[in-house]
């Protein structure tokens, strides 16, 4: 060593065991203090949450041996169990209360120098957490990361009480008040908004590979789309059903009560719809209609473009080149029927409906 010197980055560690040590029911966890002498740890059980109670056995046998009866020492647990501190218990003797002293109850200094003490003997940096009380400023956390560099520190985790939603440990109070009292509901309970006697509105014809749809969109207050009817083939046929559930369901979108304006709720609707694709798209180029949705994509297109004509217009989905595809196969499954030669037959597998 006094010829060639030692290659080694570190020599010396203090592995991180606080859950080990507990398991092992050793309640000194290095630099670290007891977390709480009592709490809740949260564990992963096959992706379920599952909280196990905590109460430091040591702490209860300390009340046994001062000579406190049992109503007593039940009444200290439970008051221990909300905050994971006995410091405001009174019936705590103060000899007690000295020696179980908790991570809550010392300063963030005095975190930090107990570190420090060790890492001065410790080549690796050491897992320690410096606990702040909830209403701890940035200035405190600050401090404290700069007396753990000048005091030679090669590490240092700070964790202020409640400032993370999921945590493994916490106490009572804490989880308590992450409960979130009921808030009034910010919008009325109607199911959507109601509507008046007369709309004014748009109407756009356009040709669709189920035949000519019409679409119009009715406004209602400041401009805004409030309702969109459709209408394509003969009245009672599968076609003008379909319609006529779109329309109700995108004009069920626009009535509902919510702060996304209905503008921005129809550009959604378009995004959605436009460039779904069908088994006889018709229309060339720019004005290609590849199914009934599309169709209605691209006449919702045009009513934005030119209601809103200061916001960016609604991109037609990107043309694709034209493949062999088609209708889905009852045989194979495969999307490779299309009508030739007046019959429907399936490139996939041979199917024929002659």
């Amino acid at each position: 060593m006094r010829k060639h010197g030692i290659r080694n980055g570190a020599q010396t560690t203090v592995a991180p065991t606080g859950t080990i040590a507990t398991v092992a029911g050793c309640e000194g966890y290095g630099c670290e203090p007891v977390f709480a002498l009592a709490y809740v740890r949260h564990v992963n059980d096959n992706g379920r949450d599952m909280a196990l109670q905590y109460t430091s056995p040591l702490f209860e046998q300390a009340l046994i041996e001062a000579g406190l009866d049992e109503a007593a020492r039940q009444r200290i647990v439970e008051q221990a169990n909300l905050t994971g501190s006995c410091q405001a218990v009174a019936e705590v003797p103060p000899d007690i209360r000295e020696v179980f002293a908790v991570s809550s109850d010392i300063t963030p200094e005095e975190h930090v120098r107990m570190q420090a003490a060790m890492q001065a003997f410790v080549d690796n940096s050491m897992s320690k957490t410096c606990n702040f009380p909830a209403e701890a400023t940035e200035e405190d956390v600050a401090a404290a990361y700069f007396l753990a560099w000048k005091l030679g520190c090669k590490g240092l985790t700070v964790y202020v009480t409640g400032s993370r939603e999921k945590v493994v440990l916490e106490t009572h109070e804490t989880a308590k008040a992450k409960e979130t009292p009921a808030q009034p509901t910010l919008f009325p309970e109607e199911k959507k908004k109601p509507r008046p006697v007369s709309l004014p509105g748009l109407t756009y014809s356009v040709s669709t590979p189920l035949g000519k749809s019409f679409i119009t969109v009715n406004e209602n207050g400041g401009g805004q789309p409030f309702e969109v009817f459709m209408h394509t083939s003969k009245a009672g046929s599968e076609t003008a059903a379909i319609s006529e559930a779109l329309g109700r369901l995108i004009s069920y979108i626009l009535r509902l009560s919510s702060p996304i304006v209905p503008m921005k709720r129809l550009r959604e609707v378009v995004r959605q719809l436009e460039g779904i694709g069908g088994g006889r798209p018709t229309g060339f180029g720019p004005n290609r209609i590849n199914s009934l949705p599309d169709g209605i994509a691209y006449a919702l297109a045009q009513y934005l473009t030119e209601r809103a004509p200061d916001e960016e217009p609604p991109a037609r989905f990107p043309q694709q080149i034209a493949m062999p595809i088609g209708d889905l196969c009852p045989e194979c499954g495969q999307a490779a029927v299309v009508r030739e030669e007046g019959c429907r037959k399936c490139y996939a597998c041979g199917f024929s409906e002659c």
